[in-house]
């Protein structure tokens, strides 16, 4: 005796009944609704809020995934080796600029870098070849 796959049975039903819709034109599908005494503008109304909570739903998850990644680790550019730690960059920078006097800077609006502009730095000295992207591992 064989027993019966009632969830196998259940989805062939589903992928029938929605190649059935999907088969169905528009027009006819209105047409029964109208028959069977269903309000359409409300099945439409009501279809399209439905849409718009799961995407907006979706995207709320992605955003707070994103927001759980941002958390973990700082963001990494592909293809940009690792920074070494803030107070060895500055350390790496004030020695570039020491060894070489060609070196210049000008500060924007007083007299702090912020975190921000202290790694822009010295991924430019980096790129200009005035600081050892090896020396980063000391």
């Amino acid at each position: 005796m064989t027993t019966p796959n009632h969830r196998a049975e259940l989805a062939a039903l589903r992928v029938i009944a929605l190649e059935d819709i999907l088969n169905t034109s528009d027009a006819e599908l209105r047409k029964e609704a109208v028959e069977d005494g269903e309000d359409v503008a409300a099945i439409a109304a009501g279809l399209k809020s439905a849409m718009r909570d799961a995407a907006a739903a979706a995207l709320r998850q992605r955003l707070g995934q994103a927001k759980a990644r941002m958390t973990v680790r700082p963001v990494q550019r592909p293809g940009q080796p690792a920074r070494p730690p803030l107070e060895r960059l500055k350390q790496l920078i004030h020695e570039a600029f020491a060894s070489d006097r060609s070196l210049g800077l000008a500060f924007r609006d007083g007299k702090r870098q912020s975190d921000a502009d202290w790694e822009s730095l010295y991924d430019d000295l980096v790129a200009l070849g005035k600081i050892d992207p090896v020396s980063r591992e000391d």
